[in-house]
């Protein structure tokens, strides 16, 4: 069977890459290329023509929801997931309008993510369950979901990523605009979710998860 391919488009470069980590550790994905604007994921999708495009509804120059329209104007048969933090029903609802096939929220991305890409590219609609509104949401989980890969968010795998890199809780709170309390609660979380507290045992699961490469320790 064909890989999927996919766009990832998200001003958030980390947020990208965790994202990006999370799809190429199932052999289904295929990574084509990525964006951080609306304008430049129009071109790439253009030129690379994806199965898939995941998409931010809010970024500079031109957001989510008017790509996703100039996307699906030019080529109907590209399937556009959103991937966002806004829950409001009237992003969702324009985002469907727009031609999107799919609508899921950041923070459920860890147990989301894939379902709704298995939905989504079987022709069906997909929206976050607790949104409503009457779209499909499969009944059973798919087959060969690695619910041990799965375990952390992708801004949990990124804090994860920096803390095996070594740095700091305040360099952390800076990469990631948030405040120190918050990479707290991140590495809690992480700890509780790996039942681990030494820095040596995050980075061998970072390193077999692919979360970092030897080379980068």
């Amino acid at each position: 069977m064909p890989s999927i391919r996919v766009l990832l488009v998200d001003d958030h470069p980390l947020f990208r890459s965790g994202l990006k980590n999370v799809l190429l550790a199932d052999p289904m994905f295929d990574v084509i290329g990525e964006a951080s604007r609306g304008d430049e994921a129009i071109l790439l999708a253009k030129n690379c023509k994806p199965d898939l495009v995941i998409m931010d509804v809010s970024m500079p120059i031109m957001d989510g929801i008017e790509c996703t329209r100039q996307i699906k104007k030019h080529d109907p048969s590209i399937k556009v997931l959103m991937l966002t933090t806004y829950s409001d029903d009237a992003y969702w609802q324009e985002s469907m309008q727009a031609g999107a096939s799919g609508y899921v929220l950041k923070r459920a991305v860890d147990t989301e993510l894939i379902i709704a890409i298995r939905t989504v590219m079987e022709g069906e609609h997909y929206v976050y369950p607790t949104l409503l509104g009457g779209f499909c949401k499969p009944k059973q989980e798919p087959e060969g979901l690695d619910v041990e890969d799965d375990i952390l968010s992708p801004r949990e795998k990124e804090v994860l990523m920096l803390i095996a890199l070594g740095h700091t809780q305040q360099e952390i709170a800076e990469q990631l605009a948030v405040s120190i309390k918050t990479v707290d609660s991140y590495k809690t979380r992480i700890r509780e979710k790996l039942n681990m507290t030494k820095r040596s045992d995050m980075v061998r699961y970072a390193l077999k998860h692919n979360i970092i490469s030897e080379k980068s320790v």
